[in-house]
């Protein structure tokens, strides 16, 4: 090579460091802020109670109990919606790619806002238990299920409901929607996008 060409190679690699790396580094600055933002997020919210304790603006009363027992249904009904609507939004991908009529009349938006509203009653409904089993205890801050069995039962359903069940789901349709989407076909080539696509399942 000769040396024009160096020189040239030599100075596209000295911009390329000198910039990419500023650029990475301010990225991954942004990162790392928003990841302790993220950490410490739960933190924040807790100074909220203490610092409502500390101006005596949080009540000790009976009304705490019922604060208790909201701030509870808001923390798990939110967690559990998402992960089912999740799973709804793989079913409704799924149906969409059925070559089967019937099953894709189900991919409709009047048939998701159903759907939607079905999920969020149902998981009003698992989770409005905590109105009734949950208790504040002395301290006035902390609030835990009122009997060894209503530790279990909130254990139990979180696990199944926002863990267990939706990634089960998740996975299962996943899988058939693949498989409707090389159905449709009469010969499904095995490339390298349908193994990517297999491997993130």
């Amino acid at each position: 090579m000769s040396t024009a060409s160096v020189s040239i190679l030599q100075l596209i690699q000295n911009h390329l460091i000198r910039y990419i790396s500023l650029i990475v580094l301010i990225f991954r600055t942004i990162d790392n802020i928003h990841n302790c933002f993220i950490f410490t997020l739960a933190l924040y919210f807790g100074c909220l109670t203490h610092l409502l304790i500390t101006f005596d603006v949080y009540s000790q009363s009976s009304q705490s109990s019922y604060y208790c027992r909201t701030r509870t249904f808001f923390t798990y009904t939110p967690l559990s919606v998402s992960t089912s609507l999740v799973g709804a939004a793989c079913a409704d991908r799924y149906t969409s790619s059925s070559s089967n009529v019937r099953l894709r009349s189900f991919s409709q938006i009047k048939m998701s806002r159903k759907i939607v509203c079905g999920i969020f009653l149902i998981q009003c409904f698992i989770w409005g238990q905590q109105f009734v089993r949950f208790s504040q205890q002395l301290d006035g801050i902390n609030c835990f299920p009122a009997t060894p069995f209503c530790v279990s039962f909130n254990n139990f359903s979180l696990l199944m409901f926002y863990s267990i069940l939706p990634i089960i789901f998740v996975f299962a349709l996943g899988w058939m929607t693949i498989r409707h989407v090389c159905h449709q076909h009469t010969r499904c080539p095995s490339n390298l996008k349908d193994r990517q696509l297999t491997i993130e399942l």
